[in-house]
């Protein structure tokens, strides 16, 4: 996963357990100038590890409240890599859902059907930063 454009572009990594929903996403992630997605799996507790070994900038989770334990994975993450942006990207904009992941450490949270744009302003706004930072 070397790659010499890392440190000039912002390091996402994709976690979503719905296939298709995964290659929508990163079909997305790669029209945005600055992005790079540096990895991507199903969820976090399978790729925590890796995480931690890869550190990226900014890490996509996708939320199915309907699975057990979804709350103790964005706090996982959000404590192992409190550095990284964490984005939850859920299936809907319901208000406590989204209190829920802000409150888990969880950055932004997004209905990842209705708020693409919000999302990758959320992304393009992170890039900015990242340059502004850079100069």
């Amino acid at each position: 996963m070397s790659d010499p454009t890392r440190q000039d572009s912002l390091t996402v990594y994709l976690l979503e357990h719905v296939i298709p929903i995964r290659r929508r996403q990163l079909r997305m992630l790669r029209t945005l100038a600055g992005i790079q997605v540096i990895g991507m799996g199903a969820d976090a507790a399978t790729e925590l590890q890796v995480l931690i070994a890869v550190r990226p900038d900014i890490i996509l989770i996708g939320l199915r409240a309907s699975q057990p334990g979804w709350l103790a994975q964005i706090q996982t993450v959000a404590k192992a890599l409190p550095e990284s942006i964490l984005i939850v990207l859920a299936e809907s904009g319901d208000s406590l859902l989204r209190k829920a992941c802000l409150k888990a450490g969880g950055r932004y949270c997004f209905d990842r059907s209705l708020e693409i744009n919000e999302l990758r302003a959320a992304l393009m706004e992170a890039v900015a930063v990242k340059n502004a930072k850079e100069r």
